[in-house]
C-alpha cells in the first residue's frame, strides 16, 4: 500500500474492532502495514493538557527505524483517553501509516484497519 495515493484531508480517530487505536509509537518491522516501510509516531502521544502538538513520523527501512522521515503530522489527546490524528501525504510511496499490533481487518465508517494496522479509505 501507498499511503501518498490517498488525499488526507482533517482530523482521524482510529480504531479496531470498534475500539479506539492509537499509532506506535516506537519502530514497527519492515513489511508491516501492508506496506514496506510502515509509519510510526516519533516523539510519544501527547497529554491533554499539551493541546495539538507537531510530532515526526519515521519509517523503518535497512535496520534503521528512522530511515524514512516522512512529513510530520499533528496529534491530539482527547477527554475519554483516545488521540485524533491529522495525516499528511508521506514522502514517498511504499510508506503507509500503522494503528495497534495484531494483524486483523475492521471497517467503521469507511476505513479500513489492517496488518498491524493501517488506515485506507474505501
Amino acid at each position: 500500500m501507498c499511503d501518498t495515493e490517498v488525499s488526507w484531508n482533517g482530523w482521524y480517530r482510529l480504531f479496531i474492532q470498534g475500539q479506539s487505536a492509537q499509532m506506535p509509537d516506537s519502530c514497527v518491522d519492515v513489511y508491516r502495514c501492508g506496506t514496506f516501510s510502515p509509519l510510526w509516531l516519533n516523539g510519544g502521544h501527547p497529554a491533554v493538557e499539551d493541546g495539538v502538538v507537531t510530532r515526526a513520523v519515521c519509517g523503518n527501512w535497512t535496520n534503521n527505524c528512522c530511515w524514512f522521515q516522512s512529513n510530520p503530522i499533528k496529534v491530539k489527546a482527547c477527554p475519554g483517553n483516545y488521540y485524533v490524528y491529522e495525516f499528511v501525504r508521506p514522502i514517498t510511496c511504499h510508506l503507509a501509516y500503522c494503528a495497534g499490533t495484531v494483524n486483523i481487518i475492521c471497517i467503521h465508517t469507511g476505513m479500513c484497519f489492517c496488518n498491524v494496522l493501517r488506515p485506507r479509505l474505501r
